[in-house]
């Protein structure tokens, strides 16, 4: 493996060996600890849904504990930290929002979630595969209907042999949904829906943190049955796929890597109702990865991760790209310290004025950043 590879597998949200956090205990309490916009909090945040300009959730973890942060217009409050760790979050409605992760990092792990009424954050059981596992996003349609996919294997912290997971919220219980295996394995890791019958989810072949082999993968829901789908590789033997943002049957984006060499570039991927196909987008300082995407409508779409650097020596810095429904453009994007390391893991947008993103400051502090519409702050 690479050290390009080696950087590149570290990052991924299924499969993250630079944390050094132990997670574990029992659930905590819910906190009040509050930040306006540009402050951080201890650790990361791996995910966040952005509902309108006062109401936002990321999700992510602590040292020792997982973290919710809620934005409410003002600034951003510790809503819960508790057991286990978050990847991913999504929402229909204010009353309906989901949080979804595991309960271990570096060893056996069981599918974790959390479910927001409006009012209260509550544990909701989920089915839980042989062999354990971790979720890494969840798609929610309606208060009865709603997706969660990531992998079947141990924490993300232990490089291991993995097959994709797909969990269904009916209204009333999380079940698992089979899917055939790829050939070798895989990981899904990101999930999006525009409808019962329009769901993404995409991921990578191969197992969970190792190896030069990994291919795209992506699987279609269409009301009846979980379906594969083809998808570009780009010459190399890295291709993966980390996220995914669906606006209508005929729209859909899908991001990640691909490895040239010694050198991982962007890899991004478009849906246009027939097939999937690789569009060209920026790859700055010729070493980048895009981590994920929120697109609102033909012309309006955002993907953020990170730029630069063999196993962040000597920076990681921040990767911002726009898509204009022509071209994907590289956008100015903050560096709030100018750390050794500076990382976008997350971004979520309801229109073109109004978009967040958030990710990690050197795996210590999070990071949260803003579209206003002219700049990101």
């Amino acid at each position: 493996m690479s050290k390009h590879l080696g950087r590149l597998l570290i990052i991924i949200p299924a499969a993250v060996a630079l944390a050094a956090a132990t997670l574990g205990g029992s659930a905590g309490a819910a906190r009040t600890d509050r930040a306006p916009a540009g402050k951080t909090f201890v650790d990361r945040l791996y995910g966040v849904t952005t509902l309108s300009r006062s109401d936002a959730w990321a999700v992510g973890l602590e040292p020792s504990a997982s973290l919710i942060l809620h934005w409410n217009g003002h600034a951003w409050s510790k809503s819960l930290s508790g057991a286990g760790y978050y990847l991913g979050t999504g929402a229909d409605s204010a009353t309906d929002v989901w949080a979804v992760g595991g309960t271990s990092w570096f060893s056996p792990s069981a599918p974790f979630i959390e479910h927001w009424n409006g009012s209260a954050w509550t544990g909701v059981p989920v089915q839980d595969p042989s062999g354990g596992g971790i979720l890494s996003g969840v798609a929610a349609i309606s208060p009865d209907d709603a997706w969660a996919v990531g992998t079947v294997g141990p924490g993300p912290g232990i490089p291991s042999p993995a097959r994709p997971l797909i969990e269904h919220w009916n209204g009333t219980a999380w079940t698992i949904t089979s899917i055939p295996d790829p050939a070798g394995g895989g990981s899904l890791h990101a999930v999006s829906a525009t409808s019962p019958t329009d769901v993404w989810a995409v991921g990578q072949t191969g197992p969970s943190s190792e190896g030069n082999n990994h291919q795209t993968f992506i699987e279609h829901w269409n009301g009846t049955a979980w379906t594969r789908v083809p998808s570009p590789n780009l010459a190399g033997g890295y291709n993966v796929l980390n996220g995914v943002s669906a606006t209508s049957y005929r729209n859909a984006w899908a991001v990640g890597a691909t490895a040239f060499s010694a050198h991982v570039n962007t890899l991004t991927e478009h849906w246009d109702g027939r097939a999937w196909t690789v569009v060209p987008s920026p790859t700055p300082d010729g070493d980048a990865q895009v981590m994920a995407v929120s697109a609102t409508r033909r012309t309006n779409a955002w993907a953020v991760g990170m730029a630069r650097g063999d196993t962040c020596d000597p920076q990681c810095v921040t990767f911002i790209e726009h898509w204009n429904g022509t071209t994907w453009t590289q956008v100015p994007s903050p560096r709030p310290t100018g750390g050794r390391l500076e990382d976008l893991l997350s971004v979520s947008a309801t229109g073109r004025h109004n978009a967040w993103a958030v990710g990690t400051i050197g795996y210590s502090r999070t990071l949260q950043i803003h579209w206003n519409g002219k700049t990101w702050s």
